[in-house]
């Protein structure tokens, strides 16, 4: 049971530590995201308003192809931001799993009148 007892302690600080980190790094990402989406919504309406095109399906297709990399970036920017959301919720999830099993552990060494 010590050997139970080191190793879901050492799994808590690695889960924890790995979560301290996504959610440091998962700040970076909404800042970094919210800046790119910020720069494409402007390009957008910039070419918008330079345009000589007469319909709106016109300008706005003429917007995209204007703004494709600025599109492109704020897209993936999001969609890193997305993953990190769920890679904290999924090591939050273990994190949990994780303490369930110490509290598991900790009745039965408390039942066998073993210490923790």
């Amino acid at each position: 049971m010590a050997d139970d007892a080191a190793r879901i302690t050492k799994e808590l600080a690695d889960c924890s530590e790995r979560l301290t980190l996504a959610i440091e790094e998962y700040a970076d990402s909404c800042r970094e995201a919210a800046n790119k989406r910020s720069d494409y919504d402007v390009a957008w309406a910039k070419s918008l308003l330079k345009s000589q095109l007469k319909t709106v399906a016109e300008r706005e297709s003429e917007a995209v192809i204007v703004c494709e990399s600025a599109m492109r970036d704020a897209r993936i920017a999001e969609s890193m931001r997305d993953a990190l959301r769920e890679r904290i919720r999924a090591l939050s999830a273990i994190l949990n799993s994780i303490q369930t099993r110490a509290s598991f552990l900790k009745e039965e060494m408390r039942l066998t009148d073993r210490r923790y």
